[in-house]
C-alpha cells in the first residue's frame, strides 16, 4: 500500500502536499472547534495542545513512510546560528508583544491562574509550533524538494509551494475571526513560512523554527492568561489592515530570499540520508 501511495504522492506532488495540508486543517479545526465550545477554556486548550501532538506524530510517522524522515531534524545543534539568522522573528515578537500590550482594555490585568499561565506559555512551543514546522518543513517542504530536486530553482519552487501552503492552512482562523483578519493571517503567514523554510535549510534543524515559531505566537497569546479579553473585537480597518500586513510580508520575504540565495544545494541532506 505505502508503495502505492510514495508513487501517487511524488507523482503528484503539488496535489498531494496541498491534500496533506488540507487533511490536517480540517483534523485542526474539527478538534479545534469542539475543546474550545465544550470545554473550560483552560482544559479545552489543554486538550488541544494534546491533539496538535498527536498530529505531530502523524507527521512523523508520514515522514518515514515516505522515507524523508532524518533524526537530525530534531537535534538541538546551530541554535546560535539559528537565532542569529532568525533575528527578524525576535524583532517581531517584541513588536506583537508590545502592540498588544498598549491595546489591552484598562484595568485588564489580572492574577493569572498558573495552570492556565503554564499551558498558554507552552501552547506555542509544544502544540502550534511543533505541529505546523513539522508539517509545512518537515513534511511538506522536504516530499516538494525530493520531487523538485537539489537545485536553486528547485530549491526556491519548493520553499514558495510549501509556505503558499502553510499560509492556506491559516484560514481555520476564520472560526474566531473576521475575514479581514484571517486574509491578512493567510498573506503574512505565507511570507513567514518563506523564510521559516529559509532558515530551516540553513540550519538543517527544526528545532530553531518551532522554538522562533513559538515566540511569535506566544508574544500575542500570553494576554490571553493575564488580561481579561474583551466579549467584542473591533471591527479591522481595511487600510489598516493592509498596510500592517505589507510591514510584516515585505520584510520576511526579502529576509527569506536573502537566506535562499546562501543555501548551497551540495550542503542540503538529500534522499539518501533519510530514513
Amino acid at each position: 500500500m505505502w508503495e502505492k501511495i510514495n508513487k501517487f504522492v511524488h507523482s503528484h506532488v503539488v496535489l498531494s502536499t496541498s491534500l496533506l495540508g488540507i487533511l490536517f486543517m480540517l483534523a485542526i479545526l474539527a478538534v479545534g472547534i469542539l475543546t474550545m465550545l465544550n470545554m473550560q477554556s483552560t482544559i479545552g486548550l489543554i486538550l488541544f495542545t494534546a491533539w496538535q501532538i498527536v498530529l505531530t506524530c502523524v507527521a512523523v510517522f508520514l515522514m518515514r513512510k515516505l522515507h524523508i524522515f532524518d533524526i537530525s531534524d530534531f537535534k538541538f545543534k546551530n541554535i546560535g546560528k539559528g537565532f542569529l539568522l532568525g533575528w527578524l522573528f525576535i524583532v517581531l515578537s517584541v513588536i506583537l508583544f508590545f502592540l498588544n500590550f498598549t491595546q489591552l482594555p484598562e484595568d485588564s490585568l489580572i492574577k493569572p491562574n498558573l495552570l492556565n499561565l503554564l499551558i498558554v506559555v507552552l501552547h506555542p512551543f509544544i502544540g502550534t509550533g511543533l505541529l505546523e514546522e513539522v508539517l509545512a518543513r518537515g513534511l511538506i517542504l522536504k516530499i516538494l524538494l525530493k520531487k523538485m530536486g537539489y537545485s536553486k530553482k528547485g530549491i526556491i519552487n519548493a520553499c514558495i509551494i510549501s509556505s503558499a501552503i502553510f499560509g492556506i492552512i491559516h484560514i481555520v482562523n476564520i472560526t474566531h475571526s473576521d475575514f479581514l483578519s484571517v486574509a491578512s493571517q493567510i498573506i503574512y503567514a505565507t511570507a513567514l513560512g518563506l523564510l521559516f523554510a529559509a532558515l530551516y535549510l540553513r540550519i538543517k534543524t527544526l528545532i530553531v523554527p518551532i522554538l522562533l515559531h513559538g515566540f511569535v505566537n506566544l508574544s500575542g497569546q500570553i494576554f490571553n492568561a493575564i488580561a481579561l479579553q474583551p466579549d467584542t473585537q473591533p471591527e479591522s480597518d481595511i487600510l489598516a489592515v493592509i498596510i500592517n500586513t505589507l510591514l510584516v510580508s515585505i520584510p520576511f520575504i526579502i529576509v527569506g530570499f536573502i537566506l535562499l540565495k546562501k543555501v548551497k544545494p551540495d550542503e542540503i541532506v538529500t534522499e539518501k540520508n533519510f530514513a
